[in-house]
């Protein structure tokens, strides 16, 4: 971010995203993350520059005069406690996130300074209680144009010093992160294994429910079809069936017609043999 020179002898420092800065109070103190934490909700204050990588920062744009300013050593964002917008809010460190409680705007004074104001709040980065020591905590107040409110942001033109203990840290840091990523990374993939395997049991039972409803309509149809010829079968034996039944009762009629007839004179013979017998003896 090039600014106007205001004076031939004081110029705002030029931020660029390839680039890391001390943020220096007006005692001379940098802003810095407390003991080198790594951890989420870190405190963040003032301490005596020693050219270290928890006291640098960077700022990674967001719009015109708009930053996300992340410590060189941990790689987390100057944020908002809880987002808070109101006097006496600190400041602390936490995971990059979209959340505007992690937006600062750099406003350059006229001194070479620049006030660092919270996009969200409003209001200016402030060491609390106007402290000049070490451990200072740094909070949010509304811009009162004071002192501890002003700061100079400068480049870091030097190697920035090792220490021992700050590696060991954040190998602990980082071995932590990656295990929390690999546990993470199992429990999404046991969810997408039993996801997969709910959707394929829905499929078989599926497929299964429509192979056994296809079964019993082919059964259905196979047994009317069965049916319909076995009828087929059976209505030509009645029809052939009809007709000798017939000639039979028509023959069985004749014979009995013929009996009775054979019987009728036979019975007539008798009667008239007595009547015969009847006139011969009045004779």
């Amino acid at each position: 971010m090039a600014v106007k020179k205001t004076t031939k002898k004081v110029a705002q420092t030029v931020i660029a995203e390839d680039k890391f800065y001390t943020i220096s109070a007006a005692n001379g103190k940098v802003v810095e993350v407390a003991d080198y934490n790594t951890d989420n909700g870190a405190k963040i204050q003032l301490w005596d520059n020693a050219n270290a990588e928890w006291q640098q920062w960077g700022f990674v744009r967001a719009g015109d005069s708009v930053y996300r300013i992340k410590n060189r050593f941990t790689g987390k964002m100057m944020d908002l406690d809880c987002s808070g917008v109101t006097d006496g809010t600190r400041v602390h460190q936490w995971e990059g996130a979209s959340a505007s409680s992690q937006l600062w705007v750099v406003e350059p004074g006229n001194d070479g300074r620049a006030k660092i104001k919270s996009n969200l709040a409003g209001k200016c980065l402030d060491v609390v209680g106007m402290s000049n020591e070490n451990g200072a905590a740094l909070q949010i107040w509304s811009d009162v144009n004071g002192d501890n409110q002003y700061w100079t942001i400068e480049e870091v033109t030097r190697k920035p010093k090792t220490s021992a203990k700050a590696k060991a840290a954040k190998a602990k840091a980082d071995l932590e992160a990656a295990a929390g990523n690999i546990t993470d990374a199992a429990k999404a993939a046991a969810g997408a294994v039993a996801d997969a395997a709910a959707d394929a049991a829905k499929v078989a039972a599926d497929v299964a429910s429509d192979a056994v409803n296809t079964a019993s309509d082919v059964a259905d149809a196979a047994a009317k079809v069965a049916a319909d010829a076995v009828e087929a079968v059976k209505k030509p034996a009645r029809r052939a069936c009809k007709p000798k039944a017939a000639a039979a009762k028509k023959t069985t009629a004749k014979k009995a017609a013929t009996a009775d007839a054979e019987a009728a004179p036979a019975k007539k013979a008798p009667a008239k043999r007595t009547a015969k017998k009847a006139a011969k003896t009045e004779e």
